[in-house]
């Protein structure tokens, strides 16, 4: 659990530098671009990362904050996580190295299912106002 606790700690350090959190933003969306390119059965994943990504974009840009510091967090450590390519199981491991982003990713999500209801809330309605 050593690897965890490292990149726990690397994410709450993250979350309080502002450039940090766009080099992390940066990063994962790179790394699920070239992830997706290679792997379709990887969609979940990706469709779940993707929502922590957009959540996180929307927070570090303003335009949304309301979600409490612990949230944050949590979505920085994921996004950590993904981009940490010496994790539990090291992503170069064919067929299972992406298993336990996969398997963090989506306890995130559980986790923050409340304030992702309420981001998507948030994201229709400025849709709405944008038509």
């Amino acid at each position: 659990m050593e690897k965890t606790e490292k990149i726990w700690e690397k994410a709450k350090k993250t979350a309080t530098d502002k450039e940090a959190m766009k080099s992390t933003l940066s990063k994962a969306g790179n790394k699920l671009k070239r992830l997706a390119k290679n792997s379709p059965e990887l969609q979940e994943f990706k469709e779940k990362l993707e929502i922590l990504m957009r959540m996180f974009r929307s927070h570090l840009s303003g335009e949304y904050r309301a979600f409490p510091v612990s949230s944050i967090v949590l979505i920085v450590f994921g996004l950590v996580y993904f981009i940490t390519p010496t994790d539990l199981i090291p992503d170069f491991i064919p067929a299972i190295g992406f298993t336990d982003d996969a398997s963090v990713v989506l306890l995130i999500i559980k986790k923050l299912n409340r304030d992702i209801k309420r981001f998507h809330q948030w994201e229709e309605e400025q849709w709405e106002q944008a038509d």
